[in-house]
């Protein structure tokens, strides 16, 4: 099974960027709960660098994501310092399979911004810690900017956020090819033991016997005769 860890950016004593009412760690940690979410029916296991507001160092969270050996790390941030849109980051040195991963959920989130109007700001290379220690390839997302009201306005709309949950949700599947989880058979409309316990009672057969016991050509024509009995043939 595929391995994936979601990182929501700062928590804690680290707020992150702050404008317009939103702290950049509340909404960091709320929408990777919904990318999880979003993820539940994916045959993908999903690791949270932290589940709360609390303090995770950098480096704490890349140690996890190598102790797990993830095959992806998608960290989730908010930008702000003036502009409006999204980008992604891989890092400064990352090689041709980050880019191409990279390049599959930035196309996914971009397309969601767009449609809202937003601008697709670029892919960009960094030395971020959470993209050069990570020991898989690894993506760090900036989604919009807090201090502009107009992009405000839109994370604070659950709508939204839950939209651009699935799109970043719908890239990591994309990007990773992570398969629908293969679904259990729904239950019998009835209960295999109890009906073997019902043709006991009525004298149909003699012993016990299990659900998944092979029934032989005698014994079936042993019951149907006895049907026939009962039924005056």
């Amino acid at each position: 099974m595929l391995k994936l860890v979601l990182d929501p950016g700062h928590g804690g004593t680290d707020a992150g960027a702050v404008g317009n009412g939103i702290k950049e760690k509340d909404l960091n940690l709320e929408l990777c709960r919904r990318i999880a979410g979003k993820l539940e029916g994916y045959d993908v296991e999903v690791t949270l660098t932290r589940t709360a507001d609390v303090d995770v160092d950098v480096y704490r969270r890349c140690e996890l994501a190598n102790s797990l050996k993830a095959d992806y790390f998608c960290s989730v941030h908010a930008n702000s310092g003036g502009g409006t849109g999204f980008e992604s980051y891989v890092y400064t040195h990352a090689g041709e399979i980050t880019e191409s991963l990279r390049g599959v959920v930035h196309e996914k989130v971009a397309a969601y911004f767009k449609s809202a109007g937003f601008p697709d700001r670029g892919k960009k290379r960094a030395n971020f810690v959470v993209l050069r220690e990570t020991g898989m390839p690894a993506v760090l997302l900036e989604n919009l900017f807090l201090d502009s009201p107009r992009d405000a306005v839109r994370l604070k709309d659950t709508s939204f956020l839950d939209g651009l949950a699935a799109a970043v949700a719908g890239g990591l599947v994309a990007a990773l090819g992570i398969p629908v989880k293969e679904q259990a058979p729904p239950p019998l409309p009835w209960d295999p033991a109890a009906e073997i316990a019902r043709l006991k009672a009525d004298g149909l057969i003699n012993s016990d016997h299990r659900p998944e016991d092979p029934v032989t050509w005698g014994e079936l024509a042993t019951v149907i005769n006895r049907l026939r009995g009962a039924a005056g043939s």
